[in-house]
């Protein structure tokens, strides 16, 4: 169909393309697929941009272990996703710290507004010859009492990130799936006991290695036919959920492992969507609009893995080298002569406590109001808001103190303090008296604009 309109596209859009400065191919998702996509591109020099968002390496990264990748016994997935994105960079791959507004696909070049997750009043215009959507799926919620109220303070939905914070504590997780029951083992070998919570009378999971796993742990209990309706708990956090069946379980927190949504409202009216979200695509990944792909969660709502994102990665970006492959050269050619923004500096204004005595210290030296980052090494989140914390602290300088402490090194501030979910924030006065404790990166966002401005 294509082959007889596209010399016509090429022709007609050469014009265009000449009197503005054009990406090859702007990739919207830095996942396993998004970077798959970027590695092919980038290897046929196409140089593509990838707009990796507040999430980057994408779900995948957040799995700490994975064992179905072909070619790796076993392997963090936050490993996988640095590797995945080296190669891509090497090859010739920008990646970028933003997130995608707003997309205008009704005609070439396409047009894709962003703005920066460290600085989410910057926003920045981009045209584009094509494009991948690569965005993937977010969690689902209970919608249950509670559920919102306790968000950070007991109730998560990555064990991963937050596990490590219930070590000898009960915990309780929901969910029939395989994430349920990667969860739940994962949390076995940290929490006291492990309460999993399957709505339906049998699992839904499809490993039976690793069901036959969860049974033997002696520390798992397994609840069939349990819906839970409430979850309960005081200021400081969660403290038990309540069943259907009117009776409570005490907890000390709370998972959430029941399936995701497809992140797809931003195309909605752009390109075809099913009645579920996810988005519709032909051969070599093409969506309903010629030059945009799809790939990955977006568009898979029964399969959702890794490789066959990839796979998924691989086939639009040869689909993309085959039908760019006459215009490519004049449009690199004058990408590459464009001024890119250079990366923000890595500052060094914040700074690294590493015992009680000197945190106590730097807190109550009187001198200023003081911000303190509770992170973890292994918490992606916490990697994202890094740089947020680091320009904010060197815009503040001399009117607030930034420090950062490791939660895994120093788990005696982390209870002082009733740090419950990565990342997590909290903003002192002068004579070290807590003010305000903002958990993820939405609201610590939202803390460090408020200071800025208030400036």
């Amino acid at each position: 169909m294509y082959g007889k309109i596209l010399p016509l596209l090429l022709a007609a859009s050469a014009s265009l393309f000449a009197s503005e400065t054009v990406v090859p191919s702007l990739i919207i998702g830095g996942g396993v697929g998004g970077g798959t996509a970027a590695i092919y591109l980038s290897r046929a020099h196409f140089q593509p941009l990838v707009i990796q968002g507040s999430n980057p390496g994408g779900a995948l990264a957040q799995s700490e272990s994975v064992e179905n990748w072909p070619g790796a016994l076993l392997v963090r997935g936050a490993d996988l996703m640095d590797q995945i994105q080296a190669q891509a960079v090497a090859s010739g791959a920008e990646y970028r710290n933003e997130e995608v507004v707003s997309v205008d696909f009704s005609k070439r070049p396409f047009t894709i507004v962003t703005r920066s997750v460290t600085h989410p009043q910057d926003l920045k215009t981009y045209r584009a010859a094509s494009c991948v959507i690569a965005t993937g799926s977010k969690p689902n919620f209970l919608g249950i009492e509670g559920e919102q109220e306790y968000w950070g303070r007991g109730v998560s939905n990555c064990a991963i990130c937050d596990g490590s914070l219930y070590k000898d504590k009960r915990v309780g997780v929901v969910g029939g799936g395989d994430s349920a029951v990667l969860e739940a083992l994962y949390l076995a070998n940290i929490a006291s006991e492990v309460d999993l919570f399957v709505r339906k009378d049998h699992f839904r999971a499809s490993d039976e290695t690793r069901i036959e796993a969860l049974r033997a742990q002696s520390n798992v209990t397994i609840h069939f036919e349990t819906e839970l309706t409430e979850v309960l708990g005081v200021e400081s956090g969660v403290t038990a959920v309540r069943l259907a069946q009117g009776k409570k379980v005490a907890l000390d927190g709370l998972f959430l492992a029941i399936g995701s949504t497809p992140n797809t409202a931003l195309f909605k009216g752009q390109v075809k969507l099913d009645e579920a979200g996810y988005i519709v695509v032909k051969e070599g990944q093409e969506t309903s609009v010629p030059f945009v792909y799809a790939l990955g969660d977006a568009i898979d709502p029964l399969f959702r893995q890794a490789v066959s994102a990839a796979g998924d990665g691989a086939r639009a970006a040869l689909a993309i080298q085959s039908k760019l492959s006459a215009q490519a050269p004049a449009l690199i050619a004058a990408y590459r002569k464009v001024d890119l923004e250079k990366p923000l500096k890595q500052l060094a204004s914040v700074i690294e406590v590493a015992t009680r005595v000197q945190f106590e210290k730097e807190l109550r030296s009187g001198e200023l109001p003081v911000v303190v980052d509770f992170y973890a090494t292994w918490c992606a989140p916490c990697k994202r808001i890094a740089a947020r914390l680091e320009s904010s602290a060197e815009q503040l300088k001399g009117k607030y103190k930034f420090l950062k402490v490791n939660v895994d090194e120093m788990g005696d501030l982390m209870k002082s303090y009733q740090i419950r979910a990565m990342p997590t924030v909290i903003l002192f006065d002068k004579k070290g008296t807590l003010l305000e404790k903002k958990v993820g990166i939405e609201e610590i966002g939202d803390l460090l604009l408020h200071l800025e401005g208030a400036q």
